[in-house]
């Protein structure tokens, strides 16, 4: 019944979606802005390739009613054909926390100025475990101010966020104690306390995320502005989407797919780690997306964000810059096969 239903909608869509793009192509839409401004009447065969004041209805009117509306349905499917029905979750083993060994794994480029005072923050936060912060080729004096705060610092030679965090995942991985592992970066955007509200969903869950789109917890000063939010409100819809579920709108309540700040039982990150393969900035909804493909069980809270200290490197540091790393976002979460 669900999949005659959805069907159902498709077609419905598809007829919709015909008349509307044919009616834009032949100028018609661009007719009636015409009419609706000068009161005349124009044929739609002048406005067949409109002026430059008309083409922006031409690309939106495709854009939202025709292509995202596919790109939605299509994930749409593939999520029911997955099994999108399962009415229960995936029943992850209940896992104990209490005097777990934790790994903190922090990644930093030309971060002198805020490395130092992250690593004091997560070893107060963590007194149990052990810092690494991934030294991604920096040019200041990142490395040494790590060390100079208790840090064990690991370089990865390879230019890139998501070499970074493969590096120090790897890393926290090669020692045998380490039980729980922590992902985060060292420019000061994390609060080291919010560890004490995600690790308890670790009893239950094999990874906890942090979100970044609360308007209570998010400092007006970050760079989490109202692009940048609605950018990963509408990525993680779409992560929801490719992992349907109907029961529960997707098998992840995902709101932030941007967010480097997660938790993860070793035994879960030792099942995924050989699929982590991106190396650049859409790492971050990558390794969602190859834990959800392994089965893994995915919980998302939400976290303080705070103005970064230094100067941006990622999606913060210019419009332009967010665009493009969005694009690679979508082009990750809609193409790649998981």
């Amino acid at each position: 019944m669900l999949l005659i239903s959805f069907l159902g909608v498709i077609v419905v869509w598809g007829i919709t979606a015909v008349v509307v793009f044919f009616s834009v192509v032949l100028g018609v839409l661009p007719s009636l802005i015409h009419l609706f401004e000068t009161g005349h009447w124009v044929d739609p065969k002048i406005l067949l390739y409109p002026s430059p004041e008309h083409a922006w209805i031409l690309f939106a009117s495709v854009l939202f009613f025709v292509l995202l509306p596919a790109l939605i349905l299509l994930l749409l499917f593939l999520g029911v054909v997955r099994g999108g029905r399962r009415k229960t979750g995936i029943g992850t083993q209940w896992y104990e926390i209490t005097n777990r060994r934790v790994a903190v794994v922090l990644t930093a480029f030309d971060d002198e100025e805020s490395v130092g005072q992250a690593v004091d923050q997560f070893r107060r936060a963590v007194p149990q475990g052990i810092v690494y912060v991934v030294d991604n080729n920096s040019r200041d004096r990142t490395a040494e101010v790590a060390r100079e705060h208790g840090a064990i610092v690991v370089r990865e030679s390879r230019q890139g966020y998501g070499y970074a965090c493969m590096k120090g995942l790897r890393t926290a991985l090669s020692d045998a104690t380490n039980e729980i592992i922590i992902l985060a970066e060292g420019d000061m955007t994390f609060n080291a306390r919010d560890t004490l509200k995600m690790l308890p969903y670790l009893e239950d869950c094999d990874m906890v995320i942090g979100t970044r789109t609360n308007y209570v917890l998010t400092n007006p000063e970050s760079q989490m502005d109202w692009f940048l939010s609605w950018g990963n409100l509408f990525l993680a819809l779409l992560v929801r989407l490719r992992f349907w579920n109907s029961w529960f709108l997707g098998r992840v309540q995902l709101t932030d797919v941007g967010c480097t700040f997660r938790t993860i039982r070793r035994s879960a990150l030792e099942r995924m780690i050989d699929d982590l393969t991106i190396g650049s900035m859409e790492f971050s909804p990558h390794m969602i997306l190859v834990a959800l493909k392994n089965g893994l069980s995915i919980i998302e809270v939400p976290i303080r964000f705070q103005a970064r200290v230094g100067r941006s490197k990622g999606a913060g540091a210019s419009r332009l810059r967010a665009i493009r790393i969005g694009l690679q976002m979508l082009k990750e979460i809609t193409f790649q096969r998981y």
